[in-house]
């Protein structure tokens, strides 16, 4: 169901308590630089604990203590620290009182962007009725429950999405040609974020955990230049976090890693483990570029499913046993469209083609595997028509979770990248058990899946409870 009349008038009192904390009465430019040194610390910790497990693998199993539990803890400080800075932008007067801010203050609020981001995702949910909200008046507690079927939010899929989407490997189908916004192309924001990167590196020391052993980058807030010609300087602005935080904009900035940089004054800095990120990895180019000029995207998006197709047709038709191939093919009575139809003998196939971006929050999550879900859906009703005799779900990077396998499993659509395409072309008929491994999925359709904890969150006066479960009968 919606969200209730009650749970909007508490969610008004939180906004209002967080509008009205003593820290806003600072000058803006010292919050800002004490978030983003709160920032790198918090992340100092993570690599540090990252680090001992890769000189001491014999506590890799601590449940408490996992890579797992770092990465989520690693998403959860980043969350936290960019609600802190859109706050801090709305809040904050240039101009504040002139007492200073104290390290427990920052880390507080810190927290309480993390704390806030949970009950964002919950209300999201909550209004596509994943999720029911019940409101204990007595113990100022929203309790969210997020229901027993299975979902991404079961404990086996959490800690397999903890793990796996770190190393989710996007395959790039934008040239550096390509004009993905109206100022700069593919090519111009590669060659930026290339030399930001190269500048955080130089700006870094090393931590090592002894003689002789492993070190790790430490993450460090470096200062950079603005560039002064185009288009570098508009790739620049673009990845500056906006300091003019209208309503509508601050809900569109959920992933601090597509802006990363901040402007304190007349200056600007960055992590530098974001911008080492932002550099290896093409998403969080391709996510700026949708938010920033979603027009020119949405050409180089086609553009990009084109090139998608293309290799699938080139990798069937150069198998050793090549496949005749269509791609496009429209049906009528009632109207569907096939990516790619292939034919081999007396063998048939059927290819969906998903474009998939890497995520950067639960709700973002969500959305990709409902497109997933939908893939699935689409190709299944063309092989009920006859169209081919089994089907494929490929993206460029995303192998799917277990709320998409089952469903893959269900209908016999297994999921795979485009790596996989030499699998798909010249062995189909054992594609679907050596995918499924690969992915790492092994469902267990007759167990129940491991529950989460109850997991909270301090809003305030009001605390949040996440359930896994559905939520009880209650009287009255």
């Amino acid at each position: 169901m919606p969200v209730s009349p009650r749970v909007r008038e508490i969610e008004g009192q939180i906004d209002g308590d967080i509008r009205a904390l003593p820290i806003w009465r600072l000058p803006r430019q010292a919050v800002l630089q004490e978030i983003m040194q709160a920032y790198r610390d918090a992340v100092e910790v993570i690599f540090v604990s990252h680090l001992f497990f890769q000189t001491h693998p014999e506590h890799i199993n601590d449940a408490a203590h996992d890579l797992g539990v770092l990465f989520a803890q690693e998403i959860s400080w980043r969350a936290g620290t960019l609600w802190a800075l859109k706050w801090a932008f709305e809040f904050c007067a240039e101009n504040g009182g002139a007492a200073s801010v104290t390290p427990e203050q920052i880390t507080d609020l810190l927290a309480l962007g993390t704390s806030y981001e949970a009950f964002v995702d919950a209300l999201k949910r909550a209004n596509q009725d994943l999720l029911e909200i019940y409101v204990d008046e007595g113990s100022r507690t929203l309790v969210c429950y997020e229901g027993d079927k299975a979902s991404g939010l079961d404990l086996s899929i959490v800690e397999y999405q903890r793990v796996t989407t770190p190393t989710m490997h996007h395959v790039s189908l934008t040239y550096d040609d390509d004009q993905i916004t109206s100022r700069w192309t593919a090519g111009d924001y590669r060659r930026v974020v290339g030399i930001l990167a190269a500048h955080a590196s130089n700006q870094e020391n090393e931590i090592c955990a002894g003689e002789g052993e492993p070190s790790v980058a430490q993450p460090t807030v470096v200062w950079l230049e603005r560039p002064t010609q185009a288009p570098d300087r508009d790739v620049f602005d673009d990845l500056v976090l906006p300091a003019d935080i209208a309503s509508a904009l601050k809900w569109k900035l959920v992933a601090l890693l597509d802006s990363p940089i901040v402007q304190i004054g007349g200056r600007y800095c960055a992590l530098s483990s974001d911008l080492k990120a932002i550099a290896r990895i093409d998403d969080y180019m391709l996510r700026l570029a949708v938010r920033t000029d979603e027009r020119t995207y949405t050409v180089a998006a086609t553009i990009r499913e084109s090139r998608m197709i293309a290799m699938c047709k080139a990798a069937l038709e150069q198998d050793s046993r090549p496949w005749t191939t269509q791609s496009n093919v429209k049906f009528a009575n009632p109207p569907q469209e096939a990516d790619i139809v292939a034919k081999r003998d007396n063998d048939s196939l059927l290819i969906e083609l998903k474009s998939t971006l890497r995520p950067e929050t639960s709700w973002e999550v969500y959305k990709r595997n409902d497109d997933l879900l939908t893939g699935i859906r689409q190709a299944k009703a063309l092989i009920e028509r006859g169209i081919a005799t089994r089907g494929f779900l490929l993206t460029d990077g995303y192998r799917g979770d277990y709320t998409c396998w089952a469903q893959a499993l269900a209908q016999s659509i297994p999921i795979g990248t485009l790596e996989d395409l030499e699998l798909v072309g010249s062995e189909p008929d054992k594609a679907v058990a050596i995918l499924q491994a690969r992915v790492g999925i092994t469902p267990k359709p007759a167990s129940q899946p491991e529950r989460l904890p109850d997991r909270e969150a301090e809003l305030g006066i009001w605390k949040l409870r996440l359930v896994d479960g559905q939520m009880p009968c209650r009287s009255g």
